[in-house]
């Protein structure tokens, strides 16, 4: 009858959409927009400590920062997939206040991505003292607009809370550079992500409450 319709009709639908969903998963996203470069990078912690210390805004571009990691970072895979994927290379796409660090991986002669998107929020107290806090969002789901994506499984954006699954993976990057993302980030006063580019800013600026308004 209708409702044995309606049920086989859920079903199909409901494999299709797993069908679809595995498709995007193993198709790698596209990366043709990320700025890379051939050329050596400077190294960027003499670069972000020569700001510190001269007390000026620094702007590092989106292909610097992809030249920088591909030249220092060890290729070694981390977390669930050790044991039968290669970690190929990591790339960085840099948009208005946020930024995706895409881990590429070889799996059976094939390129999987996987990405978390990023963002820094800084707020400023009555004192004038700024607090730094890097979260894992990448702005609210286009089909839930209360839940925050989090990264991509190849093309397929998740929410926040798939990013458990591949966390391991992404802190033993970090792992890799300590001193950068202290320099860059604990030791800036400012930070402020663009279209291709992170802005540093060491310098300390009275707030308006010091100034009394």
């Amino acid at each position: 009858g209708c409702m044995e319709r309606l049920v086989a009709l859920s079903v199909v639908l409901l494999i299709s959409g797993l069908a679809y969903a595995l498709f995007l998963i193993f198709s790698p996203q596209n990366m043709k927009d990320i700025a890379v470069s051939d050329q050596p990078a400077r190294d960027l912690k003499t670069v972000f400590q020569k700001s510190i210390e001269g007390s000026y805004e620094l702007t590092i571009s989106e292909e610097e920062i992809n030249a920088y990691i591909a030249q220092t970072l060890a290729m070694q895979q981390k977390g669930l997939c050790e044991k039968f994927a290669s970690l190929e290379k990591v790339l960085v796409r840099l948009e208005k206040d946020r930024a995706e660090v895409t881990m590429v991986r070889k799996v059976a002669g094939l390129d999987l991505t996987i990405s978390m998107w990023c963002k820094v929020s800084q707020t400023e107290n009555e004192r004038g003292e700024i607090q730094t806090h890097v979260d894992f969002d990448g702005g609210p789901l286009s089909f839930a607009p209360g839940i925050a994506r989090g990264g991509r499984f190849g093309k397929l954006v998740v929410p926040q809370g798939f990013l458990l699954l591949v966390r391991s993976s992404f802190e033993a990057l970090a792992a890799q550079y300590p001193e950068e993302l202290r320099l860059g980030f604990e030791e800036m006063v400012r930070i402020r992500m663009e279209d291709g580019a992170l802005v540093l800013d060491p310098r300390h600026q009275p707030s308006s409450s010091t100034l009394g308004f």
